[in-house]
Parts: structure tokens; C-alpha cells; sequence
């Protein structure tokens, strides 16, 4: 057998993940592990900041609060440059002690060039949610951290992203809805990995692996990781569990090569691509 690394990652929670690239570097995102709102009781028990390995690029998707709540105990720790979009990064600054030049503004349809990959950017739209501007304070009280001015940004903007490491690997980040990305992806940008947020909330439980499974065979890619599914995990395992099998099952009896690949929180994985002998 040939082997050849990729880069190494794990899922930790809701939407962040932390990734080792070949040259080192590691990029982090929507930090969310450990809160004391009610959304903490769906956190990995234990995990803390001191856990991270490491984290040179921090990546905000969008500034729900279950995606900020340790936002500033990364950056404390490391000092990493922020990468989220424009139009929010005034309220990360006036909501958290960043050193302003570290905040590193992106914006839709755009490429940007960093040190061990590469960053294009697209629009990104949030799962329905019936809050207004008004309301955003009652309706997230005591469920998630973080200032109204922020958690109503989060229902607005959201940003996709494709990575590309410096040795080609394509990896796609879809926090939210398709919005476009099946086409996006299409043809020589296809992803090897996607990652995937489900395909609208955690209470919809009907019709959950036939949509997810529709979708991959639709966008023909090799690997799924599913996420920020972190709620069934916690609340009812056996449905969490049934939903990726009969996800798999679905793919092969459809011939796609495509898989979901569900793997544990805060485990590490490495991404290899290999030859092996018939």
C-alpha cells in the first residue's frame, strides 16, 4: 500500500472543527465546546480551551452564539487571525478584545491566499429561524451566549467556504443551507470532503437520511461529514446512529460512491490518500 497525507482534523462540536495542515498550520472553526447556557448541556463533557492543539486561523461562519461562546478563549490563547465576514467583523471587535489588525474581513465570491491553503468564499444562508431584530434577545435568552447585535447578525450572514490545501485536497464547508453550492461545486471544483450542517433543524426528524442521501447523489463528491448535529447525539443517539446507516445504505444501493463518514467528537482523523493491491 501507497500513502500519502492530506492533513489531519476532528469534529468537536456544532461547527467547529480544528484542522492540521501538512506545513503545520492549523485553522479553526465557529468555536463552540463549552458554555453556561442551556446549549452547553449538548457540549462534549470536559472538553476545555487547553484542549485545542493548536489554531494559527480562526474561521467564524456565522455569530450565533453557538458558534462565538469561545471565541475569546481561543484568541487569548493563541493570538490567531480571525477570518469571518465584513459585514460582522465590527461587532466581533466591540464585543471581544482582538487586537483590530488580527481581524482578517472576507467577503462573498472571493479567493484569498493563506499560508498552507487557499479560501473561496460564498454566500451562505441560515436554516429558517422566526426571530426579529426585536425578539432576538427573548427568543435566545438562556440558550445562547453572546451580545442581540451579534446573534442577530448570525440569522443574516453566513459564509460557505471551499479550502484547498497546498497539495490540491478540496475541502467544502456548507454551514447551512445549499444555497447554490451544488452548483458551485460543480465539474473541476468539486470537493473531495464535504462537511455538512443537516438540512434544516434538529427537530425535523421526518425524511432526514432520504434528504441527505439526495443531496450527495446529487453533488457526486466521495466523502460527507455530517455536523452540528449535536442534538440528536445527546437527546436520542439511536435516531442520530439510524439516520447515517440508512444514509449509507441508501448511497450504495444507489451506486454512488459517496459516503457519510460519521465520526466521534473531538477524535482525531487523518485524510489520507492511498493505492492499495486489488
Amino acid at each position: 500500500m501507497f500513502k500519502s497525507k492530506s492533513f489531519r482534523f476532528r469534529w468537536i462540536n456544532a461547527q467547529c472543527f480544528e484542522f492540521q495542515l501538512n506545513n503545520s498550520k492549523t485553522l479553526l472553526t465557529d468555536p463552540c465546546y463549552s458554555c453556561k447556557e442551556s446549549f452547553g448541556k449538548k457540549c462534549p463533557p470536559g472538553f476545555t480551551t487547553q484542549d485545542l492543539e493548536g489554531c494559527d486561523y480562526l474561521f467564524v461562519n456565522h455569530s450565533h452564539g453557538d458558534h462565538v461562546a469561545n471565541l475569546q478563549e481561543v484568541y487569548d490563547r493563541f493570538h490567531p487571525t480571525v477570518i469571518a465576514p465584513s459585514p460582522i467583523c465590527f461587532e466581533l471587535a466591540k464585543e471581544h478584545e482582538f487586537v483590530l489588525t488580527d481581524i482578517y474581513p472576507v467577503d462573498y465570491n472571493q479567493t484569498y491566499y493563506f499560508d498552507g491553503f487557499i479560501l473561496e468564499t460564498f454566500h451562505g444562508q441560515h436554516h429558517r429561524y422566526d426571530a426579529t431584530y426585536q425578539n432576538i434577545a427573548e427568543k435566545f435568552k438562556g440558550k445562547y451566549p453572546g451580545s442581540r447585535d451579534l446573534n442577530a447578525l448570525g440569522s443574516i450572514f453566513n459564509m460557505n467556504f471551499i479550502l484547498t490545501t497546498d497539495q490540491g485536497f478540496r475541502v467544502a464547508f456548507i454551514g447551512g443551507n445549499d444555497d447554490g453550492m451544488l452548483q458551485r461545486m460543480a465539474g473541476t471544483k468539486k470537493p473531495n470532503i464535504v462537511l455538512r450542517n443537516k438540512m434544516a433543524s434538529s427537530a425535523v426528524k421526518e425524511g432526514v437520511a432520504e434528504a441527505f442521501a439526495d443531496w450527495v447523489n446529487k453533488a457526486d463528491i466521495q466523502l460527507l461529514v455530517p455536523m452540528h448535529y449535536e442534538t440528536w447525539l445527546t437527546e436520542d443517539p439511536v435516531f442520530a446512529k439510524k439516520v447515517f446507516s440508512d444514509m449509507n445504505n441508501m448511497l450504495e444501493s444507489s451506486h454512488a460512491v459517496a459516503r457519510a463518514a460519521c465520526i466521534e467528537r473531538t477524535k482525531w482523523y487523518t485524510v489520507n490518500i492511498t493505492i492499495e493491491e486489488d
